[in-house]
């Protein structure tokens, strides 16, 4: 699943993700990182995927940031 569906699909904005993200690494995401990884015109680093498909409890997993078809 994109993160774009995600974030639709369960009612977060932008802001509320990247709450997340601080509350699971303490660390923060930029904005507009985030907007790229969702355009994807940018890929998250390996420790950036990781988070992800932790918080999305699977459902975004890493090949879902590369376009493979």
């Amino acid at each position: 699943m994109l993160l774009r569906e995600y974030l639709k699909e369960n009612n977060l904005t932008q802001v509320k993700f990247i709450n997340l993200i601080e509350m699971a690494t303490g660390n923060s995401v930029p904005q507009g990182t985030l907007a790229k990884w969702i355009g994807g015109t940018r890929i998250p680093r390996k420790e950036q995927i990781e988070t992800i498909f932790h918080i999305t409890d699977g459902k975004v997993e890493p090949n879902d940031f590369y376009d493979l078809g």
